[in-house]
């Protein structure tokens, strides 16, 4: 069974995010390591949105990389 985030120790938290990508892993607390683990829980949340925030994705189509 997996520990849950919030009762990791600090160097479990740290490693966690450095082997993840988090940009400062090393200079962050246990509070900021908290919570930059929790807000990016999986690998979706890491891809940018391809659409702009104001459009209806019912109107947003795929266009392939050769038709930009």
């Amino acid at each position: 069974m997996t520990t849950p985030i919030p009762q990791m120790d600090t160097a479990e938290l740290r490693d966690i995010a450095m082997r993840g990508g988090i940009e400062g892993a090393r200079e962050m607390d246990r509070e900021e390591l908290i919570d930059a683990l929790q807000a990016r829980p999986g690998e979706g949340a890491w891809q940018e949105d391809p659409k702009p925030a104001d459009v209806n994705p019912n109107d947003v189509r795929y266009q392939s990389p050769d038709r930009l």
